[in-house]
């Protein structure tokens, strides 16, 4: 099972009150083990927000040069699919990577998308430009 469904159905499950039983409030309840962004999430979606709530799904009016698609990002570039405009306008989805202060064109509808960081940012691999290995 994917591991998002598994963290959805955790959540579910201990916000969920069986008869007289009192909903449980602790991320430790939920998931002992979880650490860092994890946690982060888990313990905002107890308290019933979602820190990152656009950021697996952005939505929004055709990007522009003028008016761009924000895409939101934990980190300091996401890939992004853009699927073009809506109806006649739309195409195959074009994959490219979004960086942070460099606003993208999609070069097939020329929609235009910036990225803002929603968290302390860095590569999505967790290792900087500086790291060898």
């Amino acid at each position: 099972m994917h591991p998002i469904l598994v963290l959805r159905f955790l959540i579910s499950i201990a916000l969920v009150s069986v008869a007289d039983t009192a909903v449980k409030k602790r991320v430790e309840d939920v998931m002992p083990i979880a650490t860092g962004h994890e946690r982060e999430e888990l313990e905002s979606e107890l308290q019933g927000k979602k820190i990152l709530e656009d950021v697996n799904n952005p939505v929004g009016p055709f990007g522009t040069k003028e008016a761009p698609a924000v895409v939101k990002s934990y980190y300091d570039k996401r890939i992004v699919g853009c699927p073009g405009g809506e109806g006649e306008d739309e195409h195959d989805v074009v994959w490219f990577w979004l960086e942070k202060g460099k606003p993208h064109e999609c070069p097939v509808c020329s929609q235009y998308f910036v990225l803002e960081v929603v968290g302390p940012g860095g590569p999505p691999d967790g290792h900087g430009d500086d790291d060898h290995h």
